[in-house]
This record gives C-alpha cells, structure tokens and sequence, in this order.
C-alpha cells in the first residue's frame, strides 16, 4: 500500500513537471510571435534621428517582423500615435514635444507579411527638417495598429517604435568666398577668382573686378564645393568706375548638380534649376532670396555683351 502511494505521487509530479514544461513553452512561443517595427537599433524601443536641416524631405525606411514564419498571408496596419508621448515622458521622465503637424506622414499603413516569411514590405517615415524648430527634441511613437492573424500577439510594449528625432542650430555664413570659380571661356577671360575674393571694391584699378570678354550669352560660375540645404541670399556686385550696363539682362541660376549646358536656354530647361531674372543692370548691390538648395551659381547675360563683376556673395546654410 505504501508503495503504490509513493508511486501515485511520484506519477503526480511528473505530470505536473510536464503540464509546467509544456505551459512553459506555450507561453514562449507567444511571446516569440509578438510583432514589432523593425530594424531593430540598440534599443528596439527607442530610435534616435539627428536630421540636418533641408528642403528636401528625409525619408527613414520601416516595416513590421515576427519571429516565426506566417502560416499565411498577415495584414498588419501600422499608425503614428501622439498620445503616447506624455505616457512614455511620465515613465521616463523625458519632456519630448509633438512634431509639428504636417512635418511628418507616412508613406503607407498598410503592410503585409507574406506567407512563410516574417517581414512584412517597407515603407518610408518621411520627415521635414525644414518644418522643425531647431535644437527642439521631438518624439514620435509609431506603433502596430492592427494585425489579422490571431496567433500573433498585438503587444503595445513591444509593438511600438519612439523616434527621438533633433535638427540642430544650421551653421550659416558665406558659401563663394574663396570657392572655385570660373568663365565660360577661360581663355578669354580676366581673373575669375576675383569674383569672389570677398572685396566688393567696384573700381576696375582697386584690383577685384573681373570681365569675361565679349560673346554671346557669357556667364561667370562659382563652385561652392558641396551642396548647401538653403542659399537664402546671393548679392551681385556691379563695377563703377564704368561699363555697369555690361551687367544687365541677365540670369541667376542655382543647381545641385552641374550644369548640363552652356545656354541660357539649356539651363533654363535643365530640370531643379533655380532661376532669377534682372533686366536692369546689377546694382551696389542686386540682392535675391531664393531660399533653395544649392551648389553650382551661375551668373549669365542674354547678350553678347561682355560680362563684369566685382563679387557675388551667397549667404546661407553650409554644407
């Protein structure tokens, strides 16, 4: 008798062990199908963006995994929620703001993870530095909305990804003073470099004013060795002892990449060119605000007049 107790309970126990065993590994599978934005960083939670200022939106490239293969296809939605920066600031005892509204979107929400896979597509969080107030550390909580398949746990701890994302204070100064510059034709040419000596002295005997030579269309470019993300003013200065008519009808152009022609025509048509037109002649000095980005200016007339000028300055955020 005393014997088939112990054996009863020696039974008893190990199923008890197993049922654990088994409950065990239940609940690690679950928590292994949990789904969570992926890549993953340093921490899976929390991402940080230094975005430098631009006029062209940054887009950071996201999407959804899970650590065991669908058995089928799985719809995920996914969502940027505000509401969950004062939450995630009381617990870490951070004072994050809300990005501004419009600076931020999605490129899709909806998402997919195919049959026998375990990432979904990509998509793109497009942000616009332009549109943040610099040096303002932002948050931006986005989070698995939904998901169609029952196996996969919805966890809102693991299921959300916070951006810390900062666009610091642009260091701004003056972008042609020294930078390469040059003619249309060289070799008819006087002094390119004066054009941008940092001497706006108009007299030709002052020693910094150049002339390109008479022909059709001459133009005077700067190379300002990177691009910057804004060139918020460019200031043309005339010669005066004489000759300031030379500097008249003309066009400014500003481009990121090389020009592709010689022609005013060829740069008015080449495509993300920036372009200003003056019919007077340049003034002491002519000043305008593209507030673009930029690397190459081109300074051009649409006659066949030769070509003067003292300095062209542009001011703006540096590369």
């Amino acid at each position: 008798m005393k014997i088939k107790t112990i054996l009863s309970m020696s039974i008893l126990i190990v199923s008890s062990i197993l049922i654990f065993i088994s409950c065990k590994k239940q609940t690690t599978s679950v928590n292994l199908n949990g789904i969570y934005i992926v890549p993953l960083s340093g921490s899976s939670a929390t991402e940080n963006k230094i975005l430098l200022y631009a006029t062209t939106p940054y887009k950071i490239s996201l999407g959804t995994a899970i650590s065991s293969r669908a058995a089928t296809n799985v719809a995920v939605t996914i969502a940027v929620d505000n509401s969950l920066i004062s939450t995630y600031n009381s617990a870490q005892g951070t004072t994050y703001a809300a990005m501004p509204a419009g600076s931020y979107s999605l490129d899709a929400t909806s998402l997919t993870i195919a049959k026998d896979s375990i990432a979904s597509n990509k998509t793109n969080l497009v942000i616009k530095a332009d549109m943040l107030t610099p040096d303002v550390s932002y948050l931006l909580p986005v989070k698995v909305a939904s998901v169609s398949a029952s196996s996969i746990t919805l966890n809102a701890a693991v299921g959300t990804k916070y951006y810390i994302i900062r666009s610091p204070t642009p260091v701004i100064g003056n972008l042609s003073n020294g930078k390469t510059s040059y003619w249309k034709d060289p070799s008819a040419s006087y002094n390119a470099f004066r054009g941008n000596d940092g001497n706006t002295n108009g007299d030709w005997g002052g020693g910094s004013v150049c002339e390109s030579g008479a022909g059709t269309e001459q133009y005077w470019e700067v190379d300002l060795g990177g691009v910057s993300p804004r060139i918020d003013t460019v200031r043309i200065w005339n010669r005066t002892d004489c000759c300031d008519t030379r500097t008249a009808k003309f066009y400014v152009f500003i481009s990121n990449v090389p020009f592709t022609g010689k022609s005013v025509a060829e740069s008015l048509a080449q495509p993300g060119v920036y372009q200003y037109y003056q019919d007077a002649s340049a003034g002491r000095p002519t000043q305008i605000l593209p507030r673009v980005p930029g690397r190459y200016i081109r300074l051009q007339n649409t006659t066949t007049m030769s070509l003067t000028l003292a300095e062209l300055t542009a001011i703006g955020i540096k590369p």
